[in-house]
């Protein structure tokens, strides 16, 4: 388990039943939370529960005899705003996608990890946290996030969040501030990127009336925005589900489970995803990825 301190004892409003039906295992939902999709996402071992957040929303998820419960921390949280950002209801559809008849390395993968979800995050947020991810592990990433949101964020009443800061407040922040946040040379991506945002508002909100690959592009004029953290924000902050992400695990077990591939570079592995895959290939990456960080 990560380890990320929330500080005091949080105190939870009343736990409420938020899927009647079994849905996640105790591993898929571990992994649809901290593996690598969000960053705002912490343990506590007092409540035994997830405690975590998007926006302006915080609430703790448990599993009860394997339903899912919530406890809203934020009293605007409507039962629906959390399933909506659990995505649960896209899986199905997309696994049906997938061509697991076909490969038996992908069905090998959906009967352990099947019930993993890709989240519903703001975009403004997941770009964020991605441009923060370059080289870092995410404890790392989680730090940088938490640290910003303390610094330059609004706090939560009731709960032990702040809201991150959004791009306009981001834009008056100088870079010597960002690198006390533990960025590093990401603070620059961040501070170029504001600026960039600050000229161009209305940016991200055109991004998902594009084809994936025009996106894609898009989205690369941002500083700090490369092939993966594009990928990344394509297929968590705008549900680009055809999006696959390659880093460094997805390319060591795309080599070691289709042995053929061994030879390619992180583009070719791209394309062959999207071709291989197909529109649903963003489920089967995380899926890969799953597999690496649990395995390792």
């Amino acid at each position: 388990m990560e380890k990320f301190s929330l500080g005091n004892a949080v105190s939870l409003p009343a736990w409420e039943t938020l899927c009647p039906e079994p849905f996640f295992t105790g591993e898929t939902l571990k992994e649809t939370l901290i593996g690598g999709q969000a960053f705002r996402w912490f343990w506590d071992c007092t409540n035994e529960c997830w405690i975590g957040g998007w926006a302006s929303h915080v609430v703790a998820l448990r599993l009860n005899d394997q339903r899912l419960e919530s406890a809203r921390l934020t009293s605007q949280t409507t039962p629906d705003d959390i399933l909506h950002y659990l995505g649960i209801d896209r899986v199905q559809p997309w696994i049906d996608q997938l061509p697991c008849n076909a490969d038996p390395v992908l069905e090998s993968l959906r009967q352990r990890w099947s019930s993993l979800s890709l989240l519903r995050q703001p975009a403004e947020e997941t770009l964020l946290a991605f441009i923060c991810s370059s080289n870092k592990q995410i404890l790392q990433i989680r730090t940088m996030l938490h640290n910003l949101s303390i610094r330059f964020g609004t706090k939560i009443p009731g709960t032990p969040l702040s809201t991150l800061p959004d791009w306009k407040s981001l834009a008056n922040v100088s870079e010597a501030d960002l690198r006390a946040c533990a960025l590093g040379y990401r603070a620059a991506h961040i501070a170029g990127t504001a600026a960039f945002l600050r000229e161009s508002p209305d940016f991200l909100r055109t991004i998902n009336q594009l084809p994936l690959a025009d996106a894609s592009d898009a989205l690369q004029r941002l500083p700090g925005v490369g092939p993966k953290v594009a990928d990344c924000l394509l297929l968590f902050g705008y549900g680009f589900a055809e999006a696959f992400p390659v880093d460094t695990w997805i390319e060591k077990i795309l080599k070691e489970k289709y042995p053929d591939l061994a030879k390619w570079n992180r583009v070719q592995l791209a394309t062959f995803a999207r071709i291989h895959f197909g529109k649903a290939g963003g489920l089967a990456q995380q899926w890969m990825f799953a597999e690496a960080r649990t395995n390792k």
